[in-house]
């Protein structure tokens, strides 16, 4: 078969649009996907639900103090003291972001001093933690609780502007942007951003942390999605090769 010129550029136009378009898939897929729907138990040594994502392993703690209870993951800050992780492919560029619903419970308002971070990326086999999420004390004396956000550690460097309730399940959205090197929260419209930059070169995990704190609240996390977003300059690099080939063929 004989192709015109007309044609060939046609074709690797057409080509250059379907790998823009499996790129941006692959890259911008679901890497993590758990709703936590099965038995009651431990978290660590299951596999996400539906998928994908590595099974949930331990990083730190006690194994077995991680639970899943009523199809939802529960972080118990006081005695349990186990840390785990999901795995999934290695993010080195643009921006990694989860989505989940997370509740919070307890009995008394989260006082002045009392702050700790629940879940954060990371690297496996490190502790390298950055996008850290806390709960911290509320902005308006008399509310419940807000949230906290830092890049890294030394405790959060921002505080969410809104006031969240006991029991209200809430969806958030955490990132780490590795253009940026800094993090971002965002609650329904609006999104808070971390003011101090820590730079990561791959990160590949989700983790949940339990710890002691004041209040020793319950957290319970559902329907987690994990993204990792294409980075801009490999879409127009790819763009640019297409249209290098479509000049190839008009010299034809």
């Amino acid at each position: 078969m004989r192709f015109t010129s007309l044609g060939i550029v046609t074709a690797c136009v057409a080509i250059c649009c379907i790998l823009t378009v499996l790129v941006t898939s692959a890259n911008a897929g679901i890497i993590a996907d758990d709703n936590f729907n099965r038995p009651d138990g431990s978290l660590v040594g299951t596999v996400p639900t539906p998928g994908p994502g590595g099974v949930w392993t331990n990083h730190s703690g006690t194994p077995g103090d991680l639970l899943i209870s009523s199809g939802q993951a529960i972080v118990q800050h006081g005695v349990p003291s186990e840390d785990a992780h999901t795995q999934f492919v290695d993010v080195t560029s643009g921006v990694l972001t989860a989505d989940f619903d997370v509740t919070v419970n307890d009995d008394t308002q989260i006082v002045a001093g009392d702050s700790e971070y629940f879940a954060h990326f990371m690297a496996d086999g490190t502790f390298n933690f950055v996008s850290r999420l806390y709960v911290v004390p509320a902005n308006t004396d008399g509310n419940d609780y807000t949230l906290g956000l830092s890049t890294s550690s030394g405790g959060f460097t921002d505080v969410f502007p809104n006031d969240f309730t006991f029991g209200d399940q809430i969806h958030v959205t955490l990132t780490y942007d590795f253009g940026t090197s800094l993090s971002s929260l965002t609650v329904g419209a609006t999104t808070i951003g971390s003011s101090v930059p820590v730079a990561e070169t791959v990160l590949n995990s989700f983790a949940l942390r339990q710890s002691d704190s004041a209040n020793n609240e319950t957290i319970s996390v559902d329907n987690l999605v994990v993204t990792g977003v294409p980075e801009p300059a490999s879409i127009a690099l790819l763009g640019l090769a297409g249209l290098a080939m479509a000049a190839v063929a008009r010299r034809r």
